[in-house]
């Protein structure tokens, strides 16, 4: 449909051309003189620039889009870059540029269109920021273009696939040490590397991450790879810390993810292995250390949306999790159906729920959510919405 609409639009464009340009002449053949024929041969280059444009072949133009960068953190900014490549020097008038933004990012207050005036280049370029960009994987599909002549008389229109995906990473906050220590400590997580390497049995080797100790290097893997080769500790296999995030449909979710990837990136820091899963997927992401699993979770973490489902029943019902490992169940409420949900992971070593909200807030179900997490002996802590900082008081069971 619409490209019989385009036809007759064609036509009809390429008809008023004809019908206007013998408008002129036979004005300018039956009334004479100066006047007449100065309008008709006035008009005659503006009209022939028109039925020129009417055949020119946009569609044999070559659109290139480039990025900065395919990979950021919320809130940054990344420049693209439009590339534009004729096969003629035909002089063009202007050109509209409109770039088909991914539907995530449709809100935005930005410049989705670009006028230029190409004249007789061949290649044009141009350049526009991308400002602020949320956590989610955008996918560009589609540039349009539009070309016309001086009156508005001609207008061509052509839409080129220029795929490029972008994945914007979640914001994160470095967590307190002490509160992580604390945490440690109290047997409800993992141990920190320290730790964790006192009197355990080496089992292997890994890439060197920071924050590992110069007696920890195996030299000889390392002459053998070319790269820094650390030992694997026993205890490091055994007892790892998963995160799990609650999706539910909120207002709070920003804040739950961003605390999420707070958490990992603290504890993949301290060397601790990670696990991630989420209560809307039956998916997980197995514990592991180092930047590639920081960056596998954190890809999971861009591309979490807000779900109604419940898997982490299933989850617990299943064993998914070791039994050995510690859970961080992040949650924006309080209720006593996520504390069961929890709960299902009971021969877990550590449980603990982390609320985003103010705890001096707690509605009457929410107090009584929280007693029935203390008396099955999950911690629970508090986060302000809105600032990572944790509260102090925390809850833990006698």
């Amino acid at each position: 449909m619409r490209r019989i609409i385009h036809l007759l639009k064609k036509n009809m464009n390429a008809a008023g051309l004809v019908f206007l340009m013998t408008i002129s002449f036979c004005f300018a053949m039956f009334q004479g003189g100066f006047v007449s024929y100065f309008i008709f041969y006035s008009f005659l280059p503006f009209a022939a620039y028109a039925m020129i444009l009417l055949f020119y072949p946009l569609q044999a133009i070559t659109v290139e889009r480039k990025v900065s960068k395919r990979e950021c953190q919320a809130g940054d900014s990344v420049e693209m870059d439009l590339t534009i490549t004729r096969k003629n020097r035909l002089p063009l008038l202007f050109l509209v540029i409109e770039e088909e933004m991914p539907r995530e990012m449709g809100d935005w207050e930005i410049h989705r269109k670009a006028l230029i005036f190409p004249g007789f280049k061949r290649t044009i370029t141009t350049s526009y920021v991308l400002e602020n960009l949320p956590r989610g994987e955008h996918e560009f599909q589609t540039i349009r273009l539009w070309i016309g002549d001086f009156f508005g008389l001609v207008e061509k229109e052509a839409i080129f696939d220029s795929p490029l995906k972008i994945t914007v990473f979640p914001s994160y906050q470095e967590l307190d040490s002490f509160y992580l220590d604390r945490m440690f400590n109290q047997g409800q997580a993992g141990p920190t590397k320290k730790t964790q390497r006192e009197h355990s049995v080496v089992s292997g080797v890994r890439e060197y991450q920071p924050g590992d100790q110069l007696s920890w290097i195996n030299w000889k893997a390392t002459a053998r790879t070319s790269e820094i080769m650390t030992k694997e500790f026993e205890v490091q296999k055994n007892r790892d810390i998963w995160i799990i995030l609650d999706n539910q449909p909120t207002i709070s979710l920003e804040e739950s993810i961003t605390t999420a990837a707070s958490f990992v990136h603290s504890l993949i820091k301290k060397g601790i292995q990670v696990g991630y899963a989420s209560t809307g997927s039956g998916l997980i992401v197995p514990a592991g250390a180092g930047r590639n699993q920081r960056r596998k979770i954190f890809t999971r973490l861009a591309k979490e949306g807000q779900s109604s489902e419940y898997a982490l029943v299933e989850m617990g019902r299943k064993r998914s999790v070791p039994a050995n490992a510690a859970v961080i169940f992040i949650v924006t409420e309080m209720t006593r159906e996520k504390v069961d949900m929890l709960n299902a992971f009971r021969t877990i070593q550590g449980l603990m729920m982390v609320c985003i909200k103010n705890p001096t807030t707690l509605s009457a179900d929410e107090k009584r959510a929280l007693t029935t997490a203390v008396t099955k002996g999950i911690k629970v802590s508090f986060i302000e919405n809105g600032q990572l900082r944790f509260d102090r008081a925390e809850v833990m069971a006698k």
